[in-house]
């Protein structure tokens, strides 16, 4: 069992607020869900802890997509009775996601929300 959690991740992005799902990690670390509502691939290496995936934006042009690394850990609770997870990373914009030509990448960091089966309405 991968050390990342499947389930649902609270997110923050630059502003932003969202839910990210991660539906799937295979035995070879691909990975697989969505970022409210849109499509995401990517691995996961268990060893370093580390996950990459890419944000298919769904349009005609690809530089839409966003590319997300980040690193997993959790935490104790405060009450000690439990674990909090997190994800922390940076993602890079291309042409027409959101970027500018002298600012293209950004900060965001999640919270797992939940795990287990997944709402249909996550599907």
């Amino acid at each position: 069992m991968p050390y990342l959690k499947v389930g649902v991740w609270e997110i923050r992005a630059n502003g932003w607020r969202g839910r990210l799902l991660i539906r799937r990690i295979d035995e070879i670390g691909r990975l697989s869900g969505r970022l409210d509502g849109h499509a995401i691939s990517g691995w996961w290496n268990e060893r370093g802890h580390r996950l990459s995936f890419v944000v298919d934006a769904e349009g005609e042009d690809s530089s839409d997509d966003l590319a997300f690394s980040g690193y997993a850990w959790d935490e104790l609770t405060e009450a000690g009775s439990g674990r909090s997870y997190y994800l922390a990373g940076s993602y890079d914009t291309f042409g027409g996601g959101g970027g500018a030509k002298d600012r293209e990448t950004f900060g965001w960091f999640a919270t797992l929300a939940s795990t287990g089966p997944i709402p249909i309405s996550e599907v």
